[in-house]
């Protein structure tokens, strides 16, 4: 079915846009698909005068210049991926690579496989796609991605990779991969997503991630975004926790023109608490856009949360987050943080940490600091035999090493250092004054 009325914003953002057939899929797929099909022929792309978009460059996406990858076939061969302990689900454009994809030994009470065919249960109930134009057109194109199911008491030993790569195929097109984790009663697994690019060019891509905590169980999610310096990346990940689960993220946003992540979380359950850290790094006119919503529903749950950003050239940076007390959430303790450096005089950074109560037995707290480079710390550092550029970039990375130290795996957290410092020793905050 051709669309035929709807907003003329939302025609032109996605040319000849189209509500799929509904095939041999289950019908609540479908359903989902609709839904978000209506939705964005409702709203479109017209983001202008609403808060959420306020700080983010919508000229970049929002006049027609990706239109949906549509369906692709299986990439066959093998590509260069970095060597891991632990099972590998890879998908190219969209779409799982078998060739790529390691499986084997996953072991009883874990549903482990590509979404596409799936019976999927709670599949687009969390994430909504009103007033949320990029959810809703992953929820009408999505094609493939993740689906982990864990039994009660069922805890993974090895880490999952998920490595969604792109290609020239889909430059200057949207990429929609969707991801759905159900985790069971008082089990754990440790979920780390790449996002890299095998070729240079232009693309949207807009990945969807749905994650439910039960009781007591225990999910740690990664999220390591370093495309080209052409991609946008507009994602978001949506967590309901049960009573006395822990959700811990960890997200680095490396590389790429425009970096967008939304972090949903409802604690829905007594005795529940997530651990939020998130780097954000952005030289040349780079943009980073961070943005957490966090819903203290219930009584007794605990928020940590982390942000930093370093800026440097002309970049600009936005950390937007929201921590919301319900009324019935007395014994909440929640605290956010925000920290900024600015390499350059001429990188941005805008901070939006806030805090909504209504309940009044809490400890909230929120706070942000943006600063540049110590020039007395320089000069020690100077004086001990460093040039201008090894202090500036010694700096640097103590400021990112609280953010890096919090990553377990000791080859990803190895991997993320030297990308670290590679991109600070290039930048121009790296370079002798």
């Amino acid at each position: 079915m051709t669309a035929g009325k709807g907003n003329t914003a939302a025609m032109a953002a996605v040319p000849n846009i189209q509500m799929p057939a509904a095939g041999d899929e289950h019908p609540s797929v479908f359903a989902l698909r609709k839904r978000g099909f209506d939705h964005f022929m409702t709203m479109g792309f017209d983001l202008r005068g609403r808060e959420e978009w306020k700080y983010c460059d919508t000229s970049l996406f929002a006049d027609g210049r990706f239109v949906p990858s549509g369906p692709m076939d299986s990439v066959k061969g093998i590509v260069n991926l970095p060597t891991t302990e632990g099972l590998r689900l890879v998908f190219i454009n969209g779409v799982f690579s078998e060739d790529n994809s390691m499986m084997s030994g996953v072991g009883t009470g874990v549903n482990l496989r590509p979404l596409a065919g799936a019976s999927a249960t709670g599949l687009g109930e969390l994430a909504s796609t009103e007033e949320a134009p990029l959810t809703a057109l992953n929820s009408v194109y999505w094609t493939d991605g993740l689906l982990l199911e864990l039994e009660d008491g069922v805890s993974l030993d090895q880490p999952i990779h998920l490595h969604f790569l792109t290609d020239e195929k889909v430059a200057g097109k949207l990429v929609t991969p969707r991801n759905l984790i159900r985790a069971g009663k008082g089990s754990s697994a440790t979920i780390i997503e790449y996002f890299d690019t095998l070729a240079e060019g232009p693309l949207l891509n807009a990945p969807v991630t749905e994650v439910f905590c039960g009781p007591d169980a225990n999910i740690v999610h990664l999220k390591l975004i370093n495309e080209n310096a052409e991609a946008l990346h507009m994602g978001s990940t949506h967590v309901r926790q049960s009573e006395g689960s822990l959700y811990t993220s960890r997200e680095f946003a490396m590389s790429g023109t425009l970096v967008r992540r939304e972090l949903h979380l409802d604690l829905a359950g007594e005795g529940a608490n997530c651990n939020l850290t998130a780097l954000s790094m952005a030289g040349s006119s780079e943009r980073r856009d961070m943005r957490t919503r966090v819903g203290h529903l219930v009584s007794g749950c605990e928020t940590h949360e982390l942000y930093k950003g370093l800026f440097d050239d002309s970049s600009r940076g936005v950390f937007d987050g929201q921590i919301l007390v319900a009324r019935d959430a007395q014994q909440t303790n929640a605290h956010q943080t925000n920290r900024n450096l600015l390499l350059s005089d001429d990188a941005v950074s805008n901070s939006i940490p806030r805090l909504e109560i209504y309940a009044d037995d809490v400890k909230c707290s929120h706070g942000s600091t943006t600063g540049q480079l110590d020039e007395e710390q320089i000069f020690f550092l100077r004086t001990r035999g460093f040039d201008s550029a090894s202090a500036r970039v010694m700096l640097a990375k103590a400021f990112a090493n609280e953010i890096l130290e919090g990553v377990d795996d000791a080859a990803v957290r190895a991997s993320l250092d030297e990308e670290i410092t590679k991109r600070l020793a290039g930048s121009q905050g790296g370079q002798a004054s």
